[in-house]
């Protein structure tokens, strides 16, 4: 007999995907910019991105049909044309990489499961995943916590009732 989530994943994996396909790109840079910028604030203050500075690292989220771009400077991210060549791409679920970004999983566990997945310079991936792995998860912004973890739980129910 299905299950609820049986009924529930099909709908959900298409309704997660429309604010990457409706919303412009333009508009999902600003916001990009906000987030990452408030996010990522203490390492790039303490210079622990200094390793990325000039790199353009794209991120690909498949289900949320999600496909930035970012330039990283000494001092912050910015978002840039999409259309430019990436020195190195990080693709992967969203709940993969809320997974990662709330520590309910392992991030060496999901990158050699190639559920989050580094091509391109895989050194400049391995520096973020380490940077993200070595964050303090008080330094992001509390409204972004609380959004990581609420979504966490949910990803779990569904995950443990599948």
């Amino acid at each position: 007999m299905p299950s609820i989530t049986d009924y529930v994943r099909p709908i959900a994996k298409k309704v997660v995907g429309l604010p990457g396909r409706l919303i412009p790109y333009a508009a999902q840079k600003q916001v990009l910019a906000v987030v990452l910028n408030q996010a990522f604030r203490e390492p790039l203050k303490q210079g622990e991105l200094d390793f990325l500075e000039g790199a353009k690292v794209r991120i690909k989220v498949a289900d949320l049909c999600v496909d930035w771009l970012i330039n990283v400077g000494s001092d912050r991210f910015t978002p840039i044309d999409r259309e430019l060549e990436a020195d190195v791409c990080i693709s992967g679920e969203s709940p993969d990489f809320i997974l990662l970004a709330t520590r309910q999983a392992d991030p060496d566990t999901l990158f050699f499961q190639r559920r989050i997945r580094v091509e391109g310079d895989t050194e400049l991936g391995l520096g973020v995943k380490n940077t993200m792995d070595g964050m303090d998860w008080d330094d992001l912004p509390v409204p972004l916590r609380k959004l990581l973890q609420s979504v966490s739980l949910v990803i779990q129910r569904l995950q443990n009732k599948g």
